[in-house]
């Protein structure tokens, strides 16, 4: 049966590694499917990745103690006339690893309450003829957005129209961003004058780092909608912008397409004096 996981079933070189020996995935290995195999163990909580690992899909040191953590107890995932685990991905650790991934997509919601993201689709109470339209013709979603905003200016960094009835604006903070309708740079928006500002799944570069501190206002609001692979990043940025996380939610999706669903920070921003 071939691997069946939102994360795993399109990739070719998982899908031979579940068939064939010459397909393990072994220590040194570098590419978009040892990026997905590291996606899966720290979103079944195997171990930490070192992020430079995970930026340059590297099957590195933390990766490969990872594996062996994951292969480990109480899993105890051997190979023929093997007694102690090792650290390399093979049938039985990709097959391990996209059954948990099935369960983990098909979790039930959890029974969570926020005053500050919204938990649904549907978004706080408002006249959805009014969202705009994604790429695809479809009214734009609000679950893993704010709620309850602040009264100052309201940025989505990478945003579609999904804040837009929270009274968001929609920019980016890099210019020749791909994909998504045109929106402008963050560089038009005065220093210290954001009181809320969002991003659901998209990256935080190293300018766009600068230009969250530029733009915040004394004590504002972030949000930021990750998933467990790149939350670890994510958590160092809040760190160098000398946030305080208030909330952590995590939230299943099925219609985000890796399966993932959503892992939510959300934080407050250093006074400015």
């Amino acid at each position: 049966m071939p691997l069946t996981s939102k994360l795993f079933r399109d990739d070719v070189a998982l899908q031979k590694c579940l068939v064939s020996d010459a397909g393990h995935v072994t220590p040194g290995a570098q590419g978009v499917h040892v990026s997905k195999i590291q996606a899966a163990l720290v979103t079944l909580g195997a171990g930490v990745i070192a992020p430079e690992e995970i930026e340059g899909m590297l099957y590195g040191q933390t990766t490969a103690r990872t594996v062996l953590a994951f292969k480990g107890p109480p899993r105890n995932i051997l190979g023929p006339g093997q007694t102690r685990p090792d650290d390399i991905v093979g049938k039985k650790t990709i097959a391990a690893l996209d059954d948990e991934l099935v369960a983990f997509e098909n979790r039930p919601p959890p029974a969570v309450v926020s005053l500050f993201v919204s938990l649904t689709h549907e978004g706080s109470p408002h006249d959805h003829s009014t969202c705009p339209r994604d790429a695809s013709g479809h009214l734009v979603d609000h679950i893993a957005t704010p709620i309850n905003p602040g009264l100052g200016r309201k940025v989505n960094i990478g945003g579609e129209g999904e804040t837009q009835y929270q009274g968001f604006e929609d920019f980016v903070t890099d210019p020749g961003v791909i994909g998504g309708p045109p929106r402008p740079l963050t560089d038009t928006i005065p220093r210290d004058t954001a009181t809320d500002i969002a991003l659901r799944s998209a990256p935080i570069t190293p300018r766009g780092e600068n230009e969250i501190r530029r733009i915040a206002a004394s004590g504002a609001r972030l949000t930021i909608a990750t998933n467990s692979h790149t939350l670890p990043k994510m958590e160092q940025i809040v760190q160098r912008l000398g946030g305080v996380v208030i909330e952590r939610i995590s939230l299943p999706d099925t219609s985000v397409p890796d399966g993932l669903g959503y892992q939510i920070l959300v934080v407050v921003l250093p006074v400015k004096f």
